[in-house]
């Protein structure tokens, strides 16, 4: 970049300023580019992120919890895996959850102030028809009719009358993680293709379901990866963006790569955040990484977090968390609460009406949520 084109690049600090304005597509992939790579203050841009953050979630913050209904013997390759059976790892296959189960740590997800509990099968995918699915559509209606928290999902490649049948029994939102960029993917996964992940996301959408999609971060990818990705979603309209960070395991492909450094993991948080305004962005597996820098991830623009332990490794201490949000003044939904994709913005015609939220590319405000 030359200097008279860095002079005239926008700052974070314009870039926020279009967003809240609200053209939401305001960063371009090559500024973004630049950002993840290391270009720019990391200081302008969380104040940057910080503000569109609290512009469309003021000082509210998303908890979810996951389980794993479905443990081990995946016959996918994904190379962070630590569930893949081409992996010899500490993770041993186990049998599906109990409905009754999967509603005991529903409730527990509960008291942990968490608003969903995300069901994940360590599965290729189920179609209608499949056993499995029978048992997911078993253990969904027993979420929901239990009361203590959404329904949300992970099972990998699901068909449409398969998934119909999902939401019919009270799934909400669907997760499933495009993990890198389009262009990046073949070096962490060859059993399936990245077609088919969007494939499932665009079914679920079409449904209706809300779409959880995300990534893992530190797997090797560079800058222009993780913009591709970030776009990506962008074009998908996703709703909730996950950001992992790779967590090495034992005897998977990726078992000897370093941790991202705290400053590249705010750095990340921050241009997701701005890439992708509307989203609810939060924080999942890796983020023990930010060590005493953890409470600084929602100044760099996460609006939520992962509560409890993920899949087969440990989180942060629930009471520490829930204690760390007390004293940063950050509130949190509970069951029965709106999301904030779910949230009625009151209009002069219209004081009760639900007013939508903005999509990719529409010039409007933001809106401020009303809770």
């Amino acid at each position: 970049m030359s200097p008279s084109e860095r002079a005239t690049a926008p700052s974070p600090a314009d870039i926020a300023d279009q967003i809240i304005a609200g053209q939401l597509d305001a960063l371009d992939e090559p500024t973004l580019t630049r950002w993840l790579a290391g270009e720019g203050d990391i200081w302008e841009l969380m104040a940057a992120a910080d503000r569109v953050r609290r512009d469309r979630f003021g000082n509210k913050v998303h908890l979810c919890s996951i389980v794993n209904a479905k443990e081990g013997g995946c016959p996918e390759d994904c190379g962070f895996c630590s569930q893949s059976k081409h992996f010899t790892t500490a993770t041993t296959p186990k049998k599906f959850l109990t409905s009754q189960e999967m509603v005991a740590a529903s409730e527990q997800a509960h008291h942990q102030r968490a608003t969903a509990l995300g069901l994940v099968t360590a599965t290729r995918g189920m179609d209608d028809g499949d056993k499995t699915l029978e048992l997911m559509i078993e253990g969904v209606r027993a979420v929901r009719d239990a009361g203590h928290t959404e329904a949300h999902a992970s099972l990998g490649f699901v068909d449409e009358d398969g998934m119909r049948r999902l939401k019919e029994a009270g799934l909400t939102e669907l997760n499933h993680n495009l993990e890198t960029g389009r262009s990046y993917f073949p070096e962490v996964v060859s059993s399936h293709s990245y077609d088919d992940r969007i494939q499932t996301i665009k079914t679920a959408k079409k449904l209706g379901l809300r779409t959880c999609c995300g990534g893992i971060f530190g797997m090797g990818e560079a800058p222009r990866h993780r913009a591709e990705l970030a776009l990506t979603l962008r074009e998908l309209d996703v709703d909730e963006v996950p950001l992992n960070f790779l967590i090495s395991i034992d005897g998977t492909a990726l078992a000897k790569v370093e941790p991202l450094e705290p400053m590249q993991i705010l750095r990340v948080i921050a241009c997701y955040r701005l890439a992708l305004p509307r989203q609810n962005i939060f924080i999942a597996a890796g983020r023990m990484h930010l060590g005493q820098a953890l409470p600084m991830m929602f100044a760099a623009g996460a609006s939520g977090m992962m509560v409890g332990n993920f899949l087969t490794t440990p989180n942060r201490g629930v009471d520490d968390d829930l204690r760390m949000l007390d004293e940063l003044g950050l509130e949190t939904y509970v069951c029965g609460t709106p999301r904030p994709e779910m949230a009625v913005v009151p209009t002069a015609s219209s004081p009760t009406a639900p007013s939508p939220t903005p999509r990719s590319g529409v010039r409007r405000r933001l809106p401020v949520l009303a809770v």
